[in-house]
């Protein structure tokens, strides 16, 4: 019952449309693997309405696809020989099928559950695009074997191939990869012609089964990369359809103006996928036959977007990991971009984040909603938490996405209780359901951010129906100060510190701890409430992978009021052998 009623309360905020789309795709699931013959004899049909590749590229859109190309290249250069022989890897798991033609696309691994990311991620075909570029005579035979080994044994019969290979979101992922490895290989190269008609064949199903099947149910990320797919293959095909340049018109400049906030942050508020967001912005803006209107919101858009995606990157280059994010997903934005000068308060106001920045403190504090109404399937309830780095080194942390399979992890990591804005014991804001569902929805909100004497400081608040939450975050000569505040009647306030491992306890003394690494020290002091617990505990900068930490538990006196600093000597001592840590690491 009560996950009947957090579905329903997810399915009420659906539009009409995205309701019609939803029991269309419903309806379709049922009807192909009943009938799978006639629906690939249907993609087949349609597949032929696809206009071929053209022989030459534009100027314009050689940029996009050089950048689209980048996202691919970079995550998968390593790995072509392996893949070549049958072997992959993706998020540390690694699975062997012997040859190409033995892939499975259908294999799921042992830590996932109802989720199968790592089969979907297979199903992406990202490591095609370096192979294509980088690769030998001996990759591009590999290529052609795993086109075909694709067309053979992808099945619409299997039960759950539309949520995993056969997803829209996957075959998107499939275009923009082949596509862009195969553009850019072939102005720099000589290619077999039984390589380039597998690959144009190949491209024109999934253009078909894409333009058939966009995620208007899910809108968000997901129809912006099926946009974006679509964009790039009509950028570089013979012909655009008129009809079909006025769909995608009206598609793109919709879903830039509902999904891509005013501050340039995507919706749904991840670090993550807004570098995916700077990929489809750069297409759309490249895109010649889209209305020049559309065009001009994409450009305004993008610039805002990659300040954006900087503004959520720390000073290590990799992003910040509220809601679901992990690194590896996308480049850092410092590889595929030219530095952004950031000011040491940088505010997000539509998308509720503020970024604090000085010689030896970065801290990124969020205070806006879970997400977009309409689908907050990635957000998490990580209201008035921050992010602290000292001396460019990660301190405290986001606990991360260590997977999206439905479960006690994936539940937890979305929770209040694992992130560290001020809370209470056994209260949530937010009710979930399976991996993306949300029930009850809460949202915080900035309510100052300026400057102060020798530094800046940011607040917002968290209104519940019984209580309120509110957080000062203060960098202020070198020393970050935090106060967290709680007013009405719910019991037991409390804020979770959770501290990554690489930093080592070497003392605690009352209500002061001391961390270093490397011969960094930094230090954790409680000037009002006390430490309730220290603990060993995890997080997850990348999918499926644990990293260990240190979960520190604050509780305010009887005022209700809790205030920490975090500093850390300049220039950091280098401590002895001789100063060992007091508490081992987990």
């Amino acid at each position: 019952m009560e996950i009947n009623l957090r579905t329903l309360q997810a399915a009420s905020r659906l539009d009409v449309k995205m309701l019609g789309y939803h029991l269309k795709r419903v309806l379709r699931n049922v009807l192909a693997r009943q009938f799978p013959n006639a629906y690939a004899r249907r993609l087949e049909r349609l597949s032929t309405r696809v206009p071929a590749i053209a022989s030459r590229a534009t100027e314009a859109t050689g940029t996009a696809v050089a950048f689209v190309s980048r996202f691919y290249r970079d995550e998968y250069l390593d790995d072509m020989d392996d893949v070549a022989r049958g072997h992959f890897t993706f998020f540390g798991q690694s699975v062997d099928f012997g040859s190409i033609g033995a892939i499975d696309w259908h294999h799921t691994i042992a830590v996932e559950k109802d989720l199968h990311l790592w089969r979907m991620k297979l199903a992406h075909l990202g490591f095609i695009c370096p192979m294509l570029v980088s690769g030998t005579v001996t990759h591009h035979h590999a290529v052609e074997a795993i086109l075909a080994r694709f067309n053979a044994s992808s099945s619409f019969a299997v039960s759950g191939c539309f949520s995993s290979y056969w997803f829209p979101y996957s075959a998107s992922h499939r275009i923009l990869s082949v596509l862009s490895g195969y553009l850019v290989a072939r102005q720099e190269r000589t290619l077999a012609p039984s390589l380039v008609a597998a690959i144009e064949a190949f491209l024109r199903r999934d253009v078909a089964f894409v333009l058939d099947t966009i995620e208007h149910e899910l809108k968000n990320n997901h129809v912006e990369r099926n946009l974006a797919a679509l964009c790039l293959y009509y950028s570089h095909a013979e012909e655009v359809p008129t009809s079909i340049a006025a769909r995608l018109n009206h598609d793109v400049h919709r879903i830039i103006l509902d999904c891509v906030l005013e501050d340039g942050l995507l919706s749904e508020r991840s670090a993550m996928y807004q570098g995916l967001t700077v990929m489809a912005l750069r297409v759309f803006r490249d895109t010649l036959f889209l209305a020049a209107t559309t065009r001009k919101v994409a450009r305004e858009r993008l610039a805002l977007a990659e300040h954006a995606w900087a503004v959520m990157s720390h000073p290590d280059g990799e992003i910040a990991l509220f809601n679901d994010s992990w690194f590896g997903e996308v480049p850092p934005v410092g590889a595929l971009m030219e530095p952004t000068s950031l000011q040491p308060l940088e505010v997000l106001r539509h998308a509720g984040y503020a970024r604090l920045q000085d010689e030896s403190c970065f801290a990124l504090f969020d205070a806006g909603a879970i997400g977009p109404y309409w689908n907050p399937g990635h957000g998490h309830a990580d209201f008035l938490a921050v992010e602290i780095d000292l001396h460019g080194r990660r301190f405290i942390v986001d606990p991360g996405t260590y997977q999206y399979s439905t479960g006690e992890r994936r539940r937890f990591e979305r929770s209040a209780a694992s992130h560290n804005g001020p809370g209470w014991h056994e209260v949530e804001p937010v009710e979930y359901s399976g991996c993306f569902k949300v029930g009850r929805m809460s949202k915080a909100q900035l309510t100052e951010c300026g400057p102060v004497a020798g530094g800046h400081r940011v607040s917002g608040a968290l209104h519940l129906t019984h209580g309120t939450a509110d957080r000062s975050v203060m960098l202020r000569n070198g020393c970050l100060h935090v106060s967290d505040r709680w007013h009405g009647d719910l019991p037991r306030p409390r804020t979770n510190l959770l501290i990554s491992a690489d930093w080592h306890v070497v003392s605690r003394e009352g209500n002061h701890l001391q961390f270093a690494q490397d011969g960094i020290l930094v230090d954790l002091v409680i000037r009002k409430g006390h430490v309730a617990d220290l603990r060993a505990s995890s997080w997850a900068s990348r999918y499926l992978q644990d990293r260990q930490g240190w979960l520190i538990t604050l509780e305010p006196g009887d005022t209700a009021e809790l205030d920490w600093d975090v500093s850390s000597p300049v220039p950091a001592p280098i401590r002895t052998k001789e100063q060992h840590d007091v508490v081992r690491s987990p």
